[in-house]
Formats: structure tokens, sequence, C-alpha cells
């Protein structure tokens, strides 16, 4: 892949501006297009195919939605939306569920972090990064309205609406709406021979999931500035969400006591950011948000349902950053920034945290080699006084136009959050730091003929994580039980492989994806919890004029949920597969999408005695004025 310099437009929109420090050392690892986005019903459709990526989805409308990747955890992978980072308000899991993939035009994610020079400072420190970017609205001259009318299985109804305006050639916005609706609730096959050394005695039944509802409402204004030399943008997001929480399933005595437990969310969000070319060769960056999260929580008893009570945390946060990009040669680039963070948590105890990211890199381009070196110091106030350094280097070789070759080095840090030590109903635990040192190296190959396009990818990684933090819930979704769990080595190995033809309108293709991961418990010898050591997935498509057609298969191996790993604690194996059908009218902007999920109706578990729904379909109805 050869490096370019990034344009701060869509080419049939802006006047181009070259913004100097954009340049990207390497790709990311996987990406989805705005196509795939908007075929998705949400983020984590959109992404759980990316290799090495595993998504953890508890069930139900409702159901928390995370992603974890290369067994490291959730909290490993930071979220950014155009740049800025989205600051999770529960067990420092980013739920993925909320986040709209309307008005998006790309996700990426990346290993390490993106090596692009001129970004913020808290960039550099997580072991991965999920990246989203807004697309740009409508060409000047020209105003969108765009409706979607999704429903299905679950009694899901969801409807949304956004509108696109451009001002001016370099002033656009966006306007955009959503609700959502659905009741949750689906059958379940549900048994368990486990419990007597024989094979009997257990139990056998089919259930209804319940307490899954989900009630919620986002709605964001977004606005685009895209002057000569620079793009800068501007969002107020607002999200209002009433929900069940789906607790395990068990069986205790002679009854299954399920969750009556409710969960609500207010939460706004402003934003705002920059890029600009101050000289040609000199740029500047500027980022701030302000977060307000209000969640309150009604803990039902599963054993005395008429006792309950209620907890109610506000966090807020503040957050600042400041970067330059230096150009000083053809070869050399330079580039460093400043962020700084407020948090607050109004709750049982009411805890302040103060961070300092502080971040510089150089690159070195010379023909096929791209070499980039970068230093993060974090410093945080708060719970606890911690300091910390993380090193980081990249290194990609570019032979010819077919072949790459790259690899990456770097140690980072994960500190625990206001939710591992004050979301609980006991007092603060006591959690140390969870530190990751990454080593990787990848090969990919790229070759296009007239009418064929083929891609090969490996990748092989080795992760020690010192006191590594694991989270499981405890009872619900809201109380979770954590702790440190010692010292964990992970090897893995990635494979992509893709083939495309395509002739005219018409495309065909099949992409295959397999990650090996051992991930062990020194202690115990046994694979950490939840952390498959095989596992796949599989897509054939086409498309043929107006038509889309998609099949997808998932395979995931046993699993476990404690690093002992006898049988007791095994999860079985599981195989889904998916399909899509679309139609795009060409005369009238209408473009009509089916889902269909779980084809073959398989009762399986991503999360022990957390069922997940069987067959369920959904019908998407897009209209552009």
């Amino acid at each position: 892949m050869t490096a370019s310099w990034a344009q701060a437009q869509e080419a049939d929109s802006l006047r181009a501006a070259r913004v100097t420090a954009a340049l990207e050392i390497a790709p990311p690892s996987a990406a989805a297009t705005a196509e795939r986005l908007r075929a998705a019903e949400n983020l984590p459709a959109a992404i759980r195919e990316f290799s090495g990526l595993q998504l953890r989805d508890y069930g139900g409308a409702g159901g928390l939605k995370t992603i974890n990747v290369r067994s490291l955890g959730s909290a490993h992978t930071a979220v950014f939306l155009d740049g800025v980072p989205i600051d999770n308000a529960q067990n420092a899991q980013v739920d993925l569920g909320r986040i709209s993939t309307e008005g998006l035009e790309k996700a990426e994610l990346f290993q390490g972090q993106r090596s692009r020079l001129l970004q913020t400072a808290r960039e550099y420190g997580s072991a991965s990064a999920l990246h989203l970017t807004s697309a740009l609205p409508a060409p000047e001259g020209r105003n969108g309205f765009k409706v979607r009318l999704r429903g299905g299985s679950f009694g899901t109804v969801s409807p949304s609406a956004a509108w696109e305006s451009r001002w001016s050639p370099a002033l656009s916005s966006r306007v955009q709406a959503g609700f959502t609706h659905a009741h949750g609730r689906y059958r379940f096959h549900v048994k368990d021979f486990r419990n007597t050394p024989e094979g009997y005695g257990g139990y056998d039944t089919v259930m209804v999931r319940q307490n899954c509802d989900l009630t919620e409402f986002r709605t964001d204004a977004h606005l685009f500035y895209t002057p000569d030399g620079g793009r800068y943008d501007a969002r107020i997001s607002w999200y209002d969400a009433d929900r069940g929480i789906p607790g395990p399933v068990y069986k205790q005595a002679d009854r299954y006591p399920l969750s009556s437990d409710r969960q609500s969310d207010r939460n706004l969000s402003v934003q705002a950011g920059g890029e600009q070319e101050l000289t040609a060769d000199l740029s500047l960056l500027v980022r701030a948000k302000y977060a307000r999260d209000v969640l309150r929580y009604l803990d039902v008893s599963e054993i005395d349902p008429a006792v309950s009570a209620q907890w109610d945390y506000l966090q807020q946060s503040g957050y600042l950053s400041a970067g330059l990009g230096w150009r000083a040669s053809d070869r050399w680039h330079f580039s460093g920034a400043v962020d700084g963070q407020y948090e607050t948590l109004r709750a049982q105890v009411s805890p302040k945290r103060r961070t300092l990211f502080a971040a510089g890199s150089a690159a070195f381009l010379d023909g096929p080699w791209r070499l980039d070196a970068a230093l993060q110091y974090q410093h945080s106030e708060g719970s606890g006084s911690y300091r910390f350094l993380s090193p980081s280097f990249l290194l990609e070789w570019t032979p010819d136009s077919f072949w790459e070759f790259g690899g990456l080095l770097k140690r980072s840090c994960r500190l625990p959050s206001f939710n591992d030590l004050y979301y609980s109903q006991v007092t603060v635990r006591q959690l140390a730091p969870e530190q990751v040192y990454q080593a990787a190296a990848h090969w990919s190959w790229d070759r296009r003929y007239p009418r064929w396009h083929f891609q090969a990818r490996e990748e092989l990684y080795f992760n020690y994580v010192k006191d590594k933090l694991i989270a499981v819930p405890n009872g619900s979704l809201f109380r979770w039980s954590m702790y440190n769990l010692g010292s964990v080595r992970i090897f893995g190995d990635e494979w992509d492989l893709t083939a495309t033809w395509k002739d005219g309108l018409t495309t065909l293709g099949a992409t295959a994806r397999y990650s090996f991961q051992w991930a062990r418990d020194p202690e115990t010898g046994g694979q950490i919890p939840y952390i498959p050591l095989h596992s796949a997935n599989f897509r054939l498509f086409s498309r043929l004029g107006g038509w889309s057609l998609d099949l997808q298969g998932f395979v995931t191996g046993p699993r476990y949920t404690s690093s002992t790993n006898r049988h007791e604690f095994r999860i079985d194996p599981w195989t889904t597969w998916d399909a899509s059908v679309s139609y795009a009218f060409p005369s009238n902007g209408v473009t009509v999408r089916i889902q269909v999920h779980n084809l073959l109706n398989e009762g399986y578990e991503i999360i022990r005695q957390y069922p997940m729904p069987g067959l369920h379909a959904f019908c998407t109805l897009d209209y552009v004025f």
C-alpha cells in the first residue's frame, strides 16, 4: 500500500485541500466501507467479521454489545468518532449497540494505533483502536432528505430520518434523528446435564427470554467547514434510552430466577475539532469534547421481587487536545500533541480524575520503507497517582505494488475506570493497572487483473499482559465482578483471503477469515475465559444491477468461563449463518433490504447463561429524496 496524502474532501463536492501531516504510515488491519455500514442494521453487525475481533453480545435488543480484540479485553480497544474518543459510562466497555451507522463513511480497526502523524495524544495509548469517520454531506447546491424504516423480530420498530444541506462550497450540515422500540422477547432452549457425574438429574426446557425490551431515541446535529487546507466539524448528540437488563438463565432448586432490573440512560455529548494547514510544512490539530452521562439503575432482588433499590450515577468529562505536525523534509515528519481530560462521578462516592496525555512521533519515509516511532506519557491523579510511558514502533516495507510487509512493537496501559472501581454496591475495589506488551508481524498481497481482484493477508502476534483485568457479569449486566488475573501470554495467527470478480454492473466475491488465539493463564495452563482457540467467518456476496445478495457464516470453537478448563466450565462451540437480499430501485431512490439471522435456528451462547436468539429477520426501507 503506497503512502498517499489524505484529501480533506470528497472528489465531487469540494476543492482539493491537502493537510500536510495527515500521512498514513500503515493501513488498518480491517475496514468497513460506507456501503457495508449502510447495509448493516447496526455497528456491531458491520464490523463483526473483522479478523481477531470477537463480538460479545448478551442477547436481546437491549443487551450489551462490545468487542474484544486479540484477547486483550474490550477496554483495550479505544473507540474514536472523527478523532474524538467515545468514553463509556459502564465497565470501561463501549456499548457499540448505541452507535448509529447512519452518516458514517467508514469504520477502521488499527492494531497498536492509527499511524497518522497528526493525531491526538490519546490515540497513541491504546492496544487497538476503532476509528469511525463521518461522511461529508451532499455536494454543493443539493439538499438531501433520507428516511429509513426498519422493523422485524422482537417487535422491533425503528424509524429514522436525516437532512443534509450544503450551504456553500465549504460549509455543510447534517441533522438526523432515530427512534427504536422492541419488546426483545424470544424463545430459546435451555438444558444442562452436567450437574451430576452420571449425566442425569439436569434440566431441559423451552423458555421465553424476558426483560429484554428497549426504547431509545437519538438525535445528532453535525456541522462541517472545509476551507482550503483544512477541515473542521462540530457535533451535538443526545441519547435517551430505557431498557430491561436481561439476567443470566440458570436453574436454582425448582425455579429459574430471572432478572427484573431496569436501566435508563440520558447522555449528552458536544464535540468539535479541526485540522488546518498553517504553512506548506506545518499543520495544526485541535479537538474538544464535553460529555454528561446520567444513568439510573433499578436493582430488583431475584429472591424477593418486592425488594428493590435504585442507584443513580452522574458522570461528566471534559476533554481538550492540541497537536502540531511538521514536514521537516520529504523523508522526515514529526508531530506532537498534548491532551487533558477531567472526569467526575457522582455516586455512593464522588471521585474525580485528572489525566494528562503527551505524545510525540517521528516518521521516516524512503522509497518502499516507512518507519514510525512514537512515545506517549500518561499521568493520572484521582483514586491513585499513575504515571506510564507507552512507546511504539511501526515498520512498513512495500517492495512493489503487490506485496507489503510490516511489524509492530508497543507497550500500553489501561487504568481501572470509575466503573471498575465504583459501579458496585460494595466498597472501592483494589485493582492494579493492566499493562500490555505487543509484538506483531504481517504480510499482505494484493493483485488486480482486468476482472479479478485477489487479496491475502496474514498477521502473527504475541501479547503479554501483566495484571490482566477480567470483567464477568455478576447476576446482571450492571453488577460485574472485576479482578486481576495475573500475567497472560497470547499467541495469535490471523488469515484474510478475498477474491472478487467484476464485469460491468455484476460483482461476485468471497472472503474467508480465520483466527487462532492461544491465550493462556500461566498459573492454571488453561485458556483464559471466553477466548476460543479457533474462530472463522466466511462471506459470499454478489451485486447484479440493483440487486445485492450476501451470505455470511460465523464459526466459534469451544470456550471456558474459567481458566481452569474443566468440563463444567465449557461453553459449546457454535456456528451461525446470516443472509440478506436488497434491491435499489434506480428511478426513485428507494432501497429495500431483508436480513435473516441464524438461518439454521441454532441455540448458542456467546456469554455463559445468556442465550442468543434463534431464527429472526428484519426488513429495512431506505428512501432518499
